[in-house]
């Protein structure tokens, strides 16, 4: 049986925020953070250096957890490192484990880089995907593979339907980033719809393309200031019927944590007005 059930009964849309920008910070201040903006819990980074990290997830993990649940927050997910892409590794099967035993409904694992070869590259990733789905299923939660833009497989939903194709939508997620799509994809409404029974959670950021001496290049800038068009994503949203995940990934720069929670909070009524009211 799960830590906290609770956890995973979560319904309806939920606004989280992920702590990656928030490293330096112990999870009670992490939690004061989450609840100053008004969120409703963490999209956990469990990655060296941080409060939880692979070293620690067996004791600190539902630690964090009682955290969390004692102010009436939830972790909707955790973020794993970057290179987890093998569900036989043991980092994988222990934070498999302890998310399932702990009630945390879905793990965004790591990106399948492009290296060359496509065919042999996408095999092999659906291989560690189907292995992933079969970890998620013996523990109870779910894996989910995040877009991004660049050398990675999966950059846009066309793309990551290539990866998930034949896949348990139980077991198996699709994270949808709204900047990384807007700068590699199409239409997010034909992003959302292509991807759809495995959509479970959406990543939350702006974009905006900027020249510098090596030529053009995207940074990450607050929601509002870049190329995404929000409405449209707020009308995509409503057409397929989402129900999940909402993280807002905020990894543009701040001055300090009192600007950081500032664009927060910004952000968050930005959004809980376009997605709930669609204005």
């Amino acid at each position: 049986m799960p830590l906290f059930a609770a956890q995973a009964e979560v319904s309806g849309v939920r606004f989280v925020y992920f702590t990656k920008t928030l490293q330096s910070l112990d999870i009670p201040s992490i939690v004061r953070f989450l609840k100053d903006v008004g969120l409703d819990g963490a999209d956990l980074a469990v990655r060296d250096g941080y409060p939880v990290n692979p070293g620690n997830v067996r004791s600190e993990l539902p630690a964090a957890l009682r955290a969390f649940r004692d102010h009436g927050l939830i972790v909707a997910l955790v973020t794993a490192e970057t290179r987890l892409t093998d569900p036989d590794s043991p980092a994988a099967r222990t934070l498999f484990e302890v998310c399932g035993q702990a009630g945390i409904p879905a793990i965004k694992i790591g990106y399948f880089v492009y290296k060359g070869k496509f065919e042999e590259t996408l095999a092999e990733a659906r291989r560690r995907l189907a292995g992933f789905a079969r970890l998620a299923a013996r523990t109870g939660t779910k894996a989910v593979y995040h877009t991004h833009s660049g050398n990675m497989l999966g950059s846009n939903a066309a793309a990551l339907r290539l990866l998930l194709q034949d896949l348990d939508p139980h077991h198996v997620g699709a994270y949808v980033d709204t900047g990384h799509v807007a700068i590699g994809g199409a239409p997010i409404g034909l992003e959302l719809d292509m991807v759809r029974p495995w959509f479970s959670q959406l990543a939350i950021k702006d974009m905006a393309w900027e020249q510098s001496k090596d030529g053009w290049r995207s940074r990450v800038v607050p929601v509002g200031r870049g190329i995404v068009r929000w409405d449209e994503v707020a009308r995509a949203l409503r057409d397929c019927g989402f129900q999940g995940t909402v993280s807002l990934h905020a990894e543009y720069e701040a001055k300090d944590l009192v600007e950081r929670q500032r664009l927060a909070k910004e952000e968050l009524t930005t959004l809980r007005t376009k997605f709930t009211t669609g204005t």
